[in-house]
């Protein structure tokens, strides 16, 4: 039975989660903080006739060999001595990114996601492109740092303004997003030059629907918002939320395992906004999303499916 490696941080719920529930079934298991390297863990790869072979030498150490599945969680950045230069430090934290993770991004095993994947499958307009192709309901967007471009497209209309990026991290090292904003034509104005910025009609929502993706598995959850805020971004005001049940169409399912397959991803956390009269329109896809949460909230068994995928049992 080989070893399925999990690369997160120290803290982390959804890995916890299902390291609980692999260790449950006595599955090796290998959780691996990257921020450990090189200052509490090393790294003693050779490459052989078949790739890399070695360890990975820690609190507890896994041979490489015997990986069978990576699972991409929440890794750290890369911790380096404080008190060395700057230039240094920035070296070292480079070298060891392409050096530990060329090493384990090399395995010939099944990764929940390659990082090569999920960083490129992050892009919002390459999720959106390739969502149209796949036959999805998407919204009417553009992506334009021209002012007369955003009106026009906006014209007597509200349309909605996102962030294209996963937000900032700030000097605390807390994540802050934007949030959702609703906009109208006059107030656009010369600051859209300063970057690119999109824009999307704004979409009736009867509820929204958190879709999850695991492998074959597809998990719809509807969230349903008490708040005006929530029915504007769900994520502003998660007491308002309460979630249930809800069927997935076959044409949406079709299109959602063609822009899983393009995307080359085995896991995604889809937003889709479901209109008043049925429509389910695709707002994104989240390579490496939230789910934990969701698993507890509306009782749906993806702990025991995330098992399932990292053991191979989902074949």
């Amino acid at each position: 039975m080989g070893t399925v490696l999990v690369l997160t941080g120290h803290d982390d719920l959804t890995a916890d989660a299902v390291i609980d529930e692999l260790t449950r079934r006595n599955a090796p298991v290998v959780r691996y903080d990257t921020s450990d390297f090189p200052q509490s863990s090393q790294i003693a790869a050779t490459l052989g006739a078949q790739g890399w072979e070695g360890q990975l030498i820690a609190h507890r150490s896994v041979d490489l060999e015997a990986v069978s599945a990576v699972w991409w969680r929440r890794p750290a950045e890369f911790s380096v001595p404080s008190d060395w230069p700057d230039e240094a430090r920035a070296f070292a934290v480079s070298e060891a990114r392409v050096g530990v993770l060329g090493v384990l991004g090399s395995l010939p095993v099944r990764w929940i996601n390659h990082p090569a994947k999920d960083s490129a499958a992050n892009y919002k307009p390459v999720q959106l492109a390739v969502a149209a192709r796949a036959g999805l309901d998407v919204p009417r967007t553009v992506i334009t740092s021209d002012p007369d471009h955003a009106r026009e497209f906006i014209g007597a209309d509200e349309v909605i303004y996102k962030g294209l990026s996963g937000g900032v991290l700030t000097a605390e090292r807390r994540h802050r997003y934007l949030p959702t904003t609703v906009l109208r034509a006059d107030e656009i104005d010369a600051s859209v030059t300063g970057t690119a910025h999109l824009f999307q009609e704004r979409v009736p929502k009867q509820c929204e629907v958190r879709l999850t993706v695991i492998g074959q598995r597809m998990f719809p959850v509807a969230i349903h918002a008490g708040s005006a805020a929530a029915r504007l971004d769900w994520r502003t005001d998660y007491p308002s939320l309460t979630y249930g049940p809800i069927e997935l169409p076959a044409q949406v399912e079709k299109g959602v395992r063609l822009l899983m397959d393009e995307l080359g991803l085995y896991f995604g956390a889809l937003d889709f906004a479901v209109t008043p009269d049925g429509r389910w329109v695709f707002f994104e896809v989240n390579p490496n999303g939230q789910w934990h949460w969701l698993a507890v909230k509306a009782g749906v068994p993806m702990i025991e499916a995330m098992a399932d995928a990292l053991q191979g049992k989902d074949d």
